[in-house]
């Protein structure tokens, strides 16, 4: 009897141990001895991973932890582990739907301070290599790839801007908010600063600045992570503390009016009062009332037909935003028409006309610039 509670014993303490042992969040194998803690940086927290799975050079592209099996391989060769593939937003609508969202809200959230460009825009969604070569395209703002999208504004007829924003896809709906939030600060950057200002700001200071947009947006979403993500980033070298303690002071107005005329290129954490020191009083922007709500959703009927709205670029790189897309030669869209969708391929950019296929019907169409 007393042999066999002995052995009872043993076995509820082997029992015990093997569930307090953690799992590897890589393999899913029980660890006994060392092991690692890695950072999630799409979802927080740390996770155990052991010896082995720490060393492997693969890793999913959003949250940085390693992946060894059943991971998502995309088009781009990015990997994703299991549940960031869940997570990811692959459909290009269903991803432009989120960017719009984002926009409203940022419109709710600041619009006593500011309003963010809306019918001149348009949001693409492409992979690393396409957003590799946007950063060293001409009339492109350079930017890290931790903020993962592009934006270049062009000027029509001196006075009409239009912005063209691409976004790296696949990303989740937080890394896709901020992605868009910041963005969509860029566009507003462009169309509000003066020549003298964009002189004198330097890129740091606008970068810091597109990320406080970002981080306001987070905050309201309670998207801790991604919050921690902007924080800790090297990207703007200190400019989005500065703007943070700054803002906490003197309010975002303060931090509108730096921006737009301020007497330095960039703020000092340590100085938060430094935002203060402006040139001149910004003048007031000529702007419509606009209402503090908007919800996501077109504002007119969509086009009947296609129609070749800009083309710019130069001759080893143009563009051509067609409807409310904006295209390079090779790539393909789904637009919306008033009776159908339609996937478009475009085929060639020429100086004032593209050539386009409907994908399916194989039908080919030559779009025209209007006249001026």
């Amino acid at each position: 009897m007393k042999v066999l509670v002995t052995a009872v014993l043993l076995m509820i303490s082997a029992a015990a141990v093997f569930c307090a042992s953690p799992k590897c969040r890589v393999c899913d194998q029980a660890i006994w001895g060392e092991f690692y803690r890695a950072k999630d940086k799409a979802r927080g927290g740390q996770f155990e991973v052991c010896t082995n799975c720490i060393d492997l050079q693969t890793r999913c592209f959003s949250c940085s932890l390693p992946v060894k099996t059943n991971y998502t391989t995309l088009a781009d060769g990015r990997l994703l582990c299991t549940y960031c593939a869940k997570d990811a937003i692959t459909e290009d609508e269903e991803a432009r739907k989120v960017c719009w969202e984002a926009r409203d809200e940022l419109d709710r959230l600041l619009v006593r301070f500011l309003a963010f460009p809306r019918t001149n825009l348009s949001v693409t969604f492409v992979d690393s290599f396409t957003l590799d070569t946007l950063f060293k395209s001409p009339g492109y703002t350079q930017q890290c790839t931790s903020v993962f999208g592009a934006t270049r504004t062009m000027v029509v007829g001196g006075r009409r801007f239009i912005h063209a924003i691409s976004i790296l896809n696949g990303l989740s709906r937080p890394q896709l908010e901020a992605v868009a939030a910041h963005e969509f600060a860029h566009a507003w950057l462009n169309e509000n600063l003066s020549k003298e200002r964009w002189a004198t700001l330097s890129k740091d200071a606008v970068e810091g600045f597109c990320e406080l947009i970002a981080y306001e947006l987070m905050q309201e979403h309670n998207y801790q992570a991604q919050k921690t993500n902007l924080k800790e980033s090297p990207y703007t070298a200190g400019q989005l503390d500065a703007f943070l303690a700054a803002q906490s002071l003197h309010g975002f107005n303060a931090v509108l009016d730096w921006v737009k005329a301020g007497e330095s290129k960039k703020l000092d954490a340590a100085d938060p009062d430094g935002i203060r020191a402006t040139r001149q009083s910004p003048p007031t922007a000529t702007r419509a009332a606009r209402p503090a709500y908007y919800s996501y959703g077109p504002t007119s009927a969509p086009p009947s037909t296609l129609t070749l709205k800009n083309i710019s670029g130069g001759p080893s790189r143009r563009l051509a935003i067609i409807n409310d897309r904006t295209l390079t030669v090779g790539e393909q869209a789904r637009l919306t028409l008033a009776t159908s969708n339609v996937v478009v391929r475009c085929l060639e950019i020429r100086s004032n006309s593209v050539l386009v296929q409907l994908e399916g019907a194989g039908v080919k169409q030559e779009l025209f610039l209007p006249e001026r």
